[in-house]
């Protein structure tokens, strides 16, 4: 707890938040249990990129942001593997004179650090990265995945009986780049999947109910959407919750109200993990 008051205060001193919004979203960690740097994204108070820089700020790092971008050589992506570029969230900068600059999302993550030293006989430099820009860089140079979403998976379907919340999440994943789709109850999304075949599934739920349990089973069973990873969006932000929904089969969870940022990252986060394990292999 101590930590993530002194995390609570940096932010505070650095201008990202104020002490009202910082008090309130610690009053919101006692009853949920959640880390405060999510719940300040939950509130729309602060966005990964606040965390990267503040976290940067506080290890002496520096932050980084389009990794994505700039030409990498084929010789410096050999330097890390895909599979631990994959599970540990990390890219490849650059390497000069024996150094190795690496994007990375955790600063804490030492062991990792330990093993990417000891496996390729460089000193590493550390750089703090979002993780949704860690994400489209080993899309793009390790899973050989285009810089535009028209070549990923990119089909969104978004139940919820709400017009105007569905039509917000459609706006601003449309402006992302996805294309999505709709529908405000279980069996109108079950007939546009089978018409659109979408790669994920947002689902509003109400809380741990046998309504949340039947929602979630008769996209299960249904051959349309019973291999698609659905993602909840629940109003009740508490780890019994979480638990609950996650045992359900749900694959994340993301609480109401939601930050666009946060949103999309967590898309993003899905739709490479679970659609990675589905690219032929050689």
């Amino acid at each position: 707890m101590q930590i993530r008051k002194r995390f609570g205060e940096i932010l505070v001193e650095a201008g990202v938040i104020t002490d009202s919004v910082l008090t309130a979203a610690l009053q919101a960690q006692k009853k949920s249990g959640l880390a405060l740097g999510r719940i300040l994204e939950d509130m729309g108070a602060i966005s990964d990129w606040d965390i990267a820089t503040i976290l940067a700020r506080q290890f002496n790092l520096s932050a980084v942001q389009k990794i994505a971008a700039p030409a990498i050589p084929e010789n410096l992506l050999q330097v890390i593997d895909c599979d631990m570029a994959i599970k540990k969230n990390v890219f490849p900068l650059e390497l000069k004179d024996g150094l190795l600059r690496l994007a990375i999302s955790n600063p804490l993550d030492f062991d990792s650090l330990d093993k990417i030293a000891f496996k390729t006989a460089l000193r590493s430099e550390p750089v703090l990265a979002t993780p949704t820009e860690s994400f489209k860089a080993i899309k793009r140079y390790y899973l050989n995945e285009g810089s535009s979403k028209d070549s990923a998976p990119n089909k969104v379907l978004i139940v919820d009986e709400n017009d105007l919340y569905r039509g917000t999440i459609c706006a601003n994943l449309r402006k992302a780049g996805y294309q999505p789709l709709f529908a405000d109850s279980t069996t109108a999304a079950i007939k546009l999947a089978l018409q659109e075949n979408p790669h994920l599934i947002l689902l509003s739920t109400k809380g741990n109910t046998a309504h949340t349990k039947m929602l979630i089973q008769t996209l299960q069973n249904n051959v349309a959407t019973q291999n698609r990873p659905v993602i909840a969006l629940s109003a009740i932000g508490s780890p019994e919750e979480e638990a609950a929904l996650l045992g359900m089969g749900f694959f994340d969870i993301i609480f109401k109200p939601l930050n666009y940022v946060r949103l999309l990252a967590r898309i993003e986060r899905t739709i490479r993990f679970f659609y990675h394990e589905q690219i032929p292999r050689s």
